[in-house]
């Protein structure tokens, strides 16, 4: 029996981009920032500290291109997701003044639930882009006041799919039959959050524990002819679908009259990076087990610097821009295996126009578009000892951007 996976999945849209609107705009520096229908994401310790409900909703295309060497060639993608945001505020009981909040954050691309590839251990695939760099995502939060309009705590789960199943195939003259069954399980990734204000300051500390969903799947293959088993071969295939590392984040930011200003810096956890590599064991006829090889990899945490700034223009328009340094987690590229991933600067903006409470509208609206740029720096690789599928040299560099519409609305 043979087991075809046909896919695509790295990462999740928020990850790489933002979820529209400010998030992206600001390059993610939106963790102290309480004007945000993510903030279950983002930081679910905002979700208390909010004015009013908020609701938000977002469309964009994102495009990932490479430039490579001749003898190298990686899929550039072309993809249209979507983001939906809600959050909402309340006071925990009647006669009291402290807040409480829950929220809401969905993304997803419009094609499709979620895919993946499963490589071969030599294939050259990009750790972050250029496969589909938007899995759907739902992440539900909440948080309460802490101390006196000063000190909010926040926590939130992300929710994800992971897959198991066996099969049992039976070749047989020209009836071939078999059996399968899957199981698609439910899993959870813990989020954490602090903010903090103090006067036209605010701060921010958050944590995501790693999402690591699994791909497992059971074969039993067998061949009779004329009713006499002349083959049996069970295999086991495993697979990781996708991998958002653990990551700590601090943030501040700061009010200086109609300017705000933001900095921030996120530590990523990649040193425990698993890569979507296809896993096979199976017995050869003695009865051993057999597992596929997969090379070492030198890789290493990440400090992600990132600065932002918020100001209105001609009263109803409101500037939002962000830049953040993407360092890379892969440290040598000699070896055998082909991690792709380099060096990323990124530039995000967002334009947006404020439209006053109508009989149309449930509470001040602002509609606008947003977009983000992705520089990867020119990477070259020499490879110590290549083999027969891999390249003795190469290089690659490449660009990725998103450029989207948004509406955000108070409720």
């Amino acid at each position: 029996m043979l087991l075809v996976l046909s896919a695509e999945a790295i990462a999740s849209q928020a990850q790489n981009y933002g979820l529209g609107g400010v998030s992206t705009g600001r390059a993610n520096a939106v963790l102290a920032e309480t004007s945000n229908p993510h903030a279950a994401l983002y930081n679910p310790a905002l979700l208390p500290a909010q004015p009013q409900s908020l609701f938000g909703f977002s469309t964009a295309l994102q495009e990932v291109k490479f430039q490579t060497s001749d003898n190298l060639k990686l899929k550039n993608q072309s993809l249209a997701t979507w983001a939906l945001g809600l959050s909402f505020p309340f006071k925990i009981t009647k006669d009291s003044n402290r807040q409480g909040g829950f929220g809401l954050a969905i993304s997803g691309p419009f094609q499709k639930l979620r895919s993946f590839v499963a490589y071969a251990p030599e294939d050259a695939f990009s750790m972050r882009y250029g496969t589909s760099d938007s899995q759907f995502k739902a992440t539900l939060g909440t948080g309460i006041e802490l101390y006196d309009k000063r000190l909010f705590l926040g926590g939130g789960l992300s929710l994800y799919l992971s897959t198991a199943g066996t099969a049992e195939e039976t070749l047989v003259g020209k009836n071939p039959v078999g059996r399968m069954a899957l199981d698609v399980g439910l899993n959870t990734a813990a989020i954490v959050g602090l903010y903090t204000v103090l006067n036209e300051t605010q701060g921010a500390l958050t944590f995501h524990q790693a999402l690591d969903p699994s791909f497992t799947q059971a074969i039993d293959a067998k061949i009779a002819v004329a009713g006499e088993e002349i083959l049996h071969q069970p295999l086991l295939a495993k697979s990781t679908l996708y991998y958002e590392p653990q990551a700590l984040a601090l943030e501040a930011q700061h009010r200086f009259g109609s300017l705000k200003a933001s900095l921030g810096l996120s530590y990523e956890f990649w040193s425990r990076y698993k890569a979507p590599i296809l896993i096979t064991e199976a017995k050869d006829n003695l009865g051993a087990t057999r597992v596929t090889q997969v090379g070492q990899i030198s890789l290493q945490d990440t400090l992600n610097p990132r600065v932002s700034f918020e100001t209105v223009l001609l009263r109803s328009l409101t500037l939002s821009s962000g830049y953040q340094y993407r360092p890379t987690p892969v440290t040598d590229l000699s070896g055998t295996e082909n991690y792709l991933d380099s060096n990323a600067h990124i530039v995000g903006f967002s334009l947006s126009h404020s439209i006053l409470e109508s009989d149309f509208l449930p509470g001040p609206t602002q509609v606008g578009i947003y977009g983000q740029y992705h520089w990867l720096t020119q990477r070259k690789v020499t490879k110590s000892s290549p083999t027969k599928a891999s390249l003795k040299e190469f290089s690659f560099q490449g660009t990725a951007a998103i450029y989207g519409l948004c509406l955000q609305t108070a409720l």
